[in-house]
């Protein structure tokens, strides 16, 4: 049986719209503009890919895992 669904947004959620969120998060430029990500969404990410098959929904497209996840492995 396959894994059931789970849609991740970007900005707003893993990429915050607040201009200074708090601690552990860094700004990165990703396709020319700033991003703010924290290193514990990688791991939060690790984890609920072991249940659900993770999809990207955002308007950053293809562009979502090969220019995020790269930064949220570290």
């Amino acid at each position: 049986m396959p894994k059931p669904l789970l849609f991740l947004d970007v900005d707003g959620v893993l990429n915050p719209v607040c201009p200074h969120p708090g601690a552990g998060f860094d700004a990165h430029t990703l396709l020319g503009y700033t991003v703010l990500l924290s290193a514990r969404h990688g791991s939060w990410l690790r984890e609920l890919a072991g249940t659900y098959e993770l999809v990207w929904a955002t308007t950053w497209e293809n562009a979502s895992p090969l220019h995020l996840v790269p930064d949220l492995r570290k």
